[in-house]
């Protein structure tokens, strides 16, 4: 299987967060070393953030990705990773 980066190139996912968090923020007064929730992020922002990079990578993420990764340059990092999706098991707790 490969991997996000070798599909969509380093750049162009860090370009796709940065997209993603600028819609969702309703600015892109930030940088890719910028924490999403000192930068205006809230948890339902984070939600949509999520959403739309899952629905351009076809893919469905966790919230959980970016709170483990808030940082654009950091969320692209894990996003190029082998398997940050996998699936989560139906009885799992929070997310």
């Amino acid at each position: 299987m490969a991997t996000e980066a070798a599909v969509h190139g380093t750049d162009e996912l860090t370009a796709l967060v940065h997209r993603a968090w600028a819609e969702a923020l309703g600015h892109d007064e930030f940088t890719d070393d910028d924490h999403f929730f000192d930068v205006g992020g809230h948890s339902l922002g984070a939600v949509q953030v999520v959403r739309q990079i899952g629905t351009a990578l076809g893919r469905r993420l966790q919230v959980r990705l970016l709170l483990r990764n808030p940082t654009v340059r950091g969320l692209a990092a894990a996003l190029a990773a082998p398997a940050v999706d996998a699936p989560a098991e139906s009885g799992e707790a929070g997310a």
